[in-house]
């Protein structure tokens, strides 16, 4: 495994790539294979990285591939755990799709002071995500886990991502609430023709719809396919706007996003949470 710089412009922390990719990738994601330059990497090996890792804040598990993949989860719990050893103070940025295991589960309990952990949920129609996201966990699992999580005093950040105006924000926001949710990050995602392909080749009426309408555009940190201006902010605003009302704060990335800067949106455009403040 490597730890390399930091992929975005908004997070100065590094990155965790793990050996161990996604066999069954989400459909919309491009990064499952990518393969990092020589001048990115800053180290490599387990031990290296976390002497490494313990200089910065804090580190992101991980943009590229699922730390809580059943392959990765061991790896993943031994890296958190010796690094908070070296450095009490160090802050990892977790975001998963998967079921966490319970001893990390009450690592993070005892660490909850010292944890950014996201987990991403794009839509509550089961048979939408199981398409979008084979291999992850189960909705009603990962709203299970949450729940157990927030009664457990972990602050959870879900991530709505991506947001590709599926439709029923009512139902999500509703169980987002219910499992504790107090705070939410929209993200709408680039597709490359890639990923569109793939969409298109979907199943699934919806995922085919969204991947037939988007468009390409330059506004975004790298070039691809999103859908419309005009449709954007009126999905977003819908779904803040739901969210709001079951006392769910929500920002929405504008690593996607770069053309909604005049628009009364919550942009997130810098990483800020409490706990890398300290």
């Amino acid at each position: 495994m490597q730890l390399v710089s930091s992929m975005y412009p908004c997070q100065d922390v590094p990155v965790l790539v793990f050996r161990q990719r996604c066999t069954h990738p989400c459909l919309y994601c491009g990064l499952y294979k990518y393969q990092f330059p020589e001048d990115k990497i800053i180290t490599s090996g387990r031990d290296n990285i976390v002497r490494e890792m313990s200089k910065y804040k804090g580190a992101y598990f991980s943009p590229v591939t699922d730390c809580f993949l059943p392959e990765n989860c061991e790896l993943t719990h031994y890296l958190l755990e010796e690094t908070w050893k070296m450095s009490p103070r160090w802050v990892p940025l977790v975001n998963t799709k998967q079921m966490i295991p319970e001893k990390t589960i009450e690592l993070f309990a005892r660490k909850s002071h010292e944890l950014v952990l996201q987990i991403s949920i794009p839509s509550s129609d089961e048979e939408l995500v199981s398409i979008l996201e084979p291999g992850s966990a189960f909705v009603s699992k990962r709203l299970g886990m949450i729940k157990e999580l927030t009664t457990a005093g972990i602050p959870v950040i879900v991530t709505i991502m991506p947001w590709f105006d599926f439709g029923k924000p009512e139902e999500l926001a509703k169980k987002l609430s219910n499992a504790g949710v107090k705070r939410t990050l929209i993200l709408n995602g680039i597709l490359t023709e890639t990923q569109r392909k793939r969409m298109i080749n979907s199943v699934n009426m919806q995922i085919k719809s969204v991947a037939e309408s988007v468009c390409f555009v330059k506004e975004a940190t790298e070039n691809g396919y999103v859908l419309s201006r005009e449709r954007r902010i009126k999905s977003l605003t819908q779904l803040i706007d739901t969210l709001t009302r079951f006392g769910i704060l929500a920002r929405v990335c504008i690593c996607d996003n770069h053309d909604l800067g005049d628009t009364k949106l919550p942009l997130c455009g810098k990483f800020k949470h409490h706990n890398f403040e300290n």
